[in-house]
């Protein structure tokens, strides 16, 4: 097994996300049984659709959502950590992202779901991944993960991808806002600002600042990094396939030119994991062979 880079226990974090995962069951249960009928408003088929809003931003419904964060969310949080439990640095790398990937994906339902009884439960889902991510983050050695993948992981093309990424989304969801200012507004929110909020006070921050880091090879960069990636691509995946399933969801026709384009941006956003797995395991590899072998003499002193 290999040694993790920790500065410190990770035992809180363990736990916490242990809570949040039994939080996700319970909101997600709840938001099934009781969202079909009252808690996402009247129309049902917005709810299990993802409806399209200003400037062609994508707004999935919350009781499909429910669903995924069940058979998606849940199954990623508690694989990166038994993972990191059996010292994968990779697990440890993208244990943050599927974290922040749920805060992300629960700061949209405090922002646009209907005020329920649930709310207490996405705020405590919110601040807990939050909180998590930023003591699991500050509890890696990153100057160890900086060595260990310096030579596998180029950094000015990760860290560009992640800084195109963050333009790209800043392009569209900026435009809608502004179009719709200088509009004048509408008498009602577009239904587009809870991804804009979710998308400009998280997401676009997080990966312009890490992408710039990684760019000038920070340990911070390196730190970060894969769980970003993993946390925007598995929004464009999950998206994708929800409105794949819209013909059998809400009887809607497949949009397979979105459908495409949003695998092609979950595509870009996973593709250089492989770049971060590839340079953990080469690693792991080479210390293992550089250890002497139990019938060496060099095991045997």
């Amino acid at each position: 097994m290999d040694t993790l880079p920790l500065k410190r226990d990770l035992t809180l974090a363990y736990r916490a996300s242990l809570l949040i995962a039994l939080l996700i069951v319970v909101m997600s249960v709840g938001g099934l049984a009781w969202g079909s009928t009252s808690l996402y408003g009247v129309d049902t088929n917005r709810a299990l659709g993802v409806s399209a809003s200003t400037a062609g931003v994508l707004v999935p419904g919350f009781l499909v959502q429910d669903a995924f964060n069940l058979v998606v969310g849940l199954p990623i949080l508690v694989g990166v950590l038994w993972l990191a439990r059996r010292g994968s640095l990779g697990g440890l790398l993208l244990w943050p992202g599927a974290l922040f990937y749920l805060v992300y994906t629960y700061v949209h339902y405090l922002s646009g779901a209907p005020f329920s009884a649930l709310f207490l439960g996405y705020v405590a889902i919110v601040a807990l991944s939050a909180y998590t991510t930023i003591g699991l983050v500050a509890s890696i050695d990153g100057d160890i993960v900086r060595q260990r993948l310096a030579g596998a992981v180029p950094p000015r093309i990760v860290g560009g991808v992640l800084v195109g990424l963050a333009l790209l989304t800043i392009g569209q969801d900026a435009s809608g806002a502004v179009a719709t200012a200088l509009a004048g507004g509408s008498p009602i929110d577009p239904l587009a600002r809870g991804v804009w909020i979710t998308d400009l006070t998280l997401g676009v921050p997080a990966m312009l600042i890490v992408g710039g880091l990684l760019w000038r090879r920070a340990a911070l960069g390196y730190v970060a990094a894969a769980g970003l990636l993993l946390s925007f691509g598995m929004t464009s995946v999950v998206i994708a396939a929800m409105i794949a399933l819209q013909p059998v969801l809400t009887g809607a026709p497949i949009d397979g030119a979105t459908v495409m384009g949003l695998l092609i941006f979950g595509a870009v956003s996973l593709a250089p994991l492989l770049v971060f797995a590839r340079g953990t395991a080469s690693r792991r590899a080479e210390r293992e062979s550089r250890a002497p072998h139990p019938g060496s003499a060099a095991g045997r002193t």
